[in-house]
């Protein structure tokens, strides 16, 4: 078999050319692998076509005249590297090489976490118009600390890893065998949604739904109390199973069942005639593969938490702290969620470790507002912690106040005001009360919790995030979100804890009085999941990948691009809080959604560029003119940056650029390299690369460092401050509003219950973490999300536990006999 390896990085020392290398070699057996060098193609210019030159038709004969291709991505902010971004433009411009050609997709990098969102990544692109590959799925290579994993000859020192890695390309050779033996089979689209349908079996009609998204059937439910019991039974358990692993409707039928089976096969029939999609090209598709249809696959656990994020693996493992089973299914191939991408550290007031920090010029000034505000524009239930505010900054300010000063009340009050805000409809919102305290009277215990499990913070520095209001964050001394989810993570699986990667869940299961008893899911096989429990957990993130929901909900933004980019995670598309109000949940707050004003302006990312704390934040719009105090709100930045055209800069200088957070000199010279952060000796040469007038930005700035000497902002009110600019070299990081957050979710109470539209807990269902609403109201202050996931983590788990405790005993307790 004849493959093409594409090396997708244009590094010297890139992992992914030393593993493509070592399959070439080690595998020389089962394939002939060609290497083709992404970097040896001019990048993508449109205007400059080079589509018939010698060094493209050469490529396109090659790819062409394969059995299959192998990417090897490396990661890069994580997303593919520019050199095989281009080369893909290349191929998808004119020429059209991997249009129907079996592709394998593998990555490696030099991060501990491989190049698993690169690879996630380039699955997508591959969806795009001009390229058609036939990706294989569910077989993912991923190599991570790449750099620590080759031996000096360049061979992979694990033979574990060699085996795996071996495995991947034995299916991935079975798969491009079938390919060339089989004729191409028509493609079929599904206006994605749930479809029930009324189905006819041996004893009359039963319900059946069919969850279709664009162009897979993702899950059969059927209403099973019609039929009889143990004749119907094969059926209902056999053809859906058979219909979902082979994505087909040819399908036999259960011998002695076969009024149910049919019906079970027209209702998916009538289904996707409902969506606008042809069932008949699904009767036309192979009959599924015997070896590839399972039964389901069960577990019994005392807790199910939906979504391996920082709320659920704190939930699982504040489980297996009380001794108690738990499991968690999480529908992407790692674990992480938001959490892992995180770029804040954890908000928690903590005075006594505070004290240590010197006040900044203008925190006093912050401070004295709020001792000036009048009490009447304090909503009714904050007033009385308002008051007792107020008299905690009045002894500060008249004692020798120049300590960073802080109290869990003064948290609890900038996290009520900071999430205050009025919509579109003039409706306003602000934070649920109970929530709030629960928070902030709790995030410390958080932190301290988390230092038990083993994250080590930084206790030489106090921090924050953009938004955050002041100065209270807990950072970690590895990367942020990594951190946290690296010993959560190894805190579950070395505690007995279940972790289910790329098992999507459908299906809340309730019993006969609307008790959640488990969840149904579906893994990346096709074979569905069962997990009975005692407790289900919903900690699935919110919507904020999801743009058609943000539009749909949205009441706070006058718009909303349908190309916008997003800091979050791929798979943070809603599910937790569709499978909560399948089962009678309530919403809360779901037109707001925030937007992070300083986002990658391509991928939405967070850490490229210079990212400092909002102090030493100058963002200059694309004529060079701050406008914006940098020290606001993040809805409030993002508001002003759009008004200004969206796209703007963060200007920095050689010293600003040491206060970043998680990157590196050699990072950032790659950055520089590659065109995506600019480096100047001087302004002037800066303003020149950016296309500004030079005396426009060197006015701007010198403006800057005048209030900053000044303790005062006479145009946007800028009041606090640490860096002036004025050692080169000097940078702009380009930064653009993505979506960040999504406040609103499902209704909880204190104690982590769902609660239905009576307000109601929901018996069984505990919610916790962004898929939950109530708590940031109209606009999250930055770190506290992060506060948000491990308090109420912990407090869900702890709330499952005592109440399936409580059920257990209370069914085992009754009258003894004499």
């Amino acid at each position: 078999m004849k493959l093409v390896g594409i090396v997708g990085s244009a590094k010297d020392n890139a992992p992914v050319r030393t593993l493509l290398k070592f399959m070439q070699k080690h595998f020389a057996d089962q394939a002939e692998i060609t290497l083709l060098e992404t970097r040896d193609f001019p990048m993508f210019n449109e205007s400059n076509d080079q589509s018939e030159t010698e060094l493209f038709q050469n490529a396109v004969t090659l790819i062409e005249e394969s059995d299959g291709v192998i990417i090897a991505t490396d990661e890069q902010n994580r997303t593919i590297p520019s050199a095989l971004n281009s080369f893909i433009d290349w191929m998808s411009f004119n020429l059209h090489p991997f249009e129907q050609k079996p592709m394998m997709i593998i990555g490696a990098s030099e991060d501990m976490n491989g190049a698993a969102s690169a690879q996630i990544h380039l699955r997508e692109i591959m969806d795009a118009p001009g390229l058609g590959p036939i990706v294989l799925g569910a077989n993912e290579f991923v190599l991570g600390n790449a750099q620590d994993k080759f031996d000096a000859n360049g061979d992979l020192i694990d033979q574990g890893t060699i085996d795996f890695l071996g495995s991947c390309l034995k299916n991935f050779i079975k798969f491009a065998s079938i390919h060339a033996g089989i004729a191409v089979e028509e493609n079929v689209e599904f206006e994605p949604g749930v479809y029930e349908v009324d189905a006819k079996g041996h004893n009359g009609d039963f319900k059946v739904k069919v969850t279709l998204s664009k162009d897979r059937i993702e899950d059969i439910d059927i209403d099973t109390k019609s039929e009889t019991k143990g004749i119907s039974e094969p059926a209902f358990e056999r053809i859906p199973a058979q219909i979902l692993a082979g994505q087909t409707l040819n399908v036999d039928v259960v011998s002695g069942a076969s009024d149910t089976s049919n019906g079970i096969l027209d209702s998916v029939a009538t289904a996707i005639k409902q969506s606008g999609g042809d069932p008949d090209i699904l009767k036309k598709r192979p009959k599924p593969d015997a070896n590839a249809v399972a039964l389901p696959q069960e577990y019994n656990v005392d807790v199910a938490i939906v979504g391996a994020g920082g709320a659920g693996l704190t939930a699982a493992a504040s489980t297996l702290q009380a001794n108690k089973t738990a499991l968690v299914l999480e529908k992407f191939p790692s674990t992480g969620g938001n959490t892992v991408r995180a770029g804040g550290p954890v908000n928690a007031a903590d005075p006594e470790w505070q004290k240590q920090f010197a006040a900044l010029p203008g925190e006093a000034d912050t401070l004295k507002a709020i001792l000036d505000t009048d009490l009447n524009e304090i909503d009714v239930e904050y007033r009385d912690d308002f008051v007792k505010l107020q008299g905690q900054i009045k002894d500060y300010l008249d004692g020798k106040h120049d300590y960073l000063f802080d109290s869990s009340t003064w948290h609890e009050i900038q996290t009520y005001l900071g999430g205050k805000r009025v919509d579109l409809n003039g409706q306003e919102i602000h934070g649920n009360y109970d929530l709030v305290k629960t928070l902030t009277d709790n995030a410390l215990d958080s932190v301290k919790w988390l230092a038990d499990l083993g994250v080590e913070f930084d206790m030489s520095e106090v921090t924050m995030p953009v938004g955050a209001k002041w100065r209270r964050g807990h950072k970690p001394t590895e990367p942020l979100g990594f951190a946290f989810i690296r010993v959560l993570s190894e805190f579950v699986k070395n505690n007995g804890g279940q972790i289910l990667t790329e098992t999507r869940a459908t299906k809340l299961l309730t019993d006969e009085n609307g008790k959640v008893v488990g969840v149904k899911a579906r893994n990346a096989s096709g074979q569905e999941v069962i997990v009975h429990a005692k407790a289900v957990i919903l900690a699935a993130g919110g919507f904020g990948a999801n743009t058609k929901m943000v539009q749909k909900y949205n009441t706070y933004w006058e718009d909303i691009d349908d190309d916008i980019a997003t800091t979050n995670s791929p798979a943070i598309t809603g599910d937790g809080i569709e499978l909560g109000t399948a089962v009678g949940a309530d919403l809360v707050g779901m037109g707001f959604s925030q937007m992070m004003p300083v986002s990658d302006p391509v991928t939405g990312e967070l850490f490229t560029g210079i990212q400092t704390p909002p102090a030493n934040f100058i963002m200059v719009n694309q004529e060079g003119k701050r406008f914006v105090n940098e020290y606001e709100g993040r809805d409030v930045l993002a508001k002003a940056a759009i008004k200004n055209g969206s796209l703007f800069y963060l200007i920095a200088d050689n010293e600003i650029k040491k206060t970043a957070y998680n990157t590196s000199e050699e990072k950032l010279e790659e950055q520089v390299k590659a065109g995506t952060l600019y480096k100047d000796d001087t302004l002037e040469g800066l303003a020149k690369q950016l296309n500004m007038d030079p005396s426009v930005l060197v006015d701007t700035i010198n403006k800057y460092n005048s209030y900053v000497d000044a303790d005062h902002d006479p145009e946007f009110g800028k009041n606090v401050f640490d860096l002036k600019v004025l050692h080169a070299p000097f940078y702009a990081t380009p930064r653009k509003p993505a979506i960040h957050h999504t406040m609103g979710g499902l209704k909880i109470d204190t104690k982590a219950h769902v609660l239905d539209a009576q307000n109601q807990a929901i018996k069984g269902l505990y919610a916790a973490g962004e898929v939950a609403g109530g708590l940031h109201a109209g606009n999250r202050l930055g770190g506290n999300s992060l506060a948000d996931i491990f308090t109420f983590g912990r407090i869900a788990a702890k709330t499952a536990i005592a109440e399936s405790q409580s059920v257990e005993l209370d069914a085992t307790s009754g009258p003894s006999e004499d």
